[in-house]
C-alpha cells in the first residue's frame, strides 16, 4: 500500500505543532503561581495553534 501524498510534509507540521504547544506550555509552567500573565499569553499561544490544527486547511500549512 503507497504513502499518501504529503505524508511526510504532514508530519513534519504535526511534529511543529506539538513542540510549539510543549514550548508555551513549558514557559509557562514556572510561573503558574506568581505571573498570571505568562500563563494567561501561553493559554492563548496553545489555542491559536489548536486553532489552526482544527480549522484544517492544510493547503495553507505547506505554502
Amino acid at each position: 500500500m503507497e504513502a499518501a501524498p504529503n505524508t511526510e510534509a504532514l508530519d513534519e507540521q504535526f511534529k511543529e505543532f506539538i513542540q510549539a504547544l510543549q514550548s508555551a506550555v513549558s514557559r509557562a509552567m514556572p510561573h503558574v503561581k506568581d505571573d498570571p500573565k505568562i500563563v494567561d499569553k501561553a493559554i492563548e499561544d496553545c489555542k491559536e495553534i489548536l486553532d489552526v490544527v482544527m480549522e484544517g486547511n492544510v493547503s495553507e500549512w505547506f505554502k
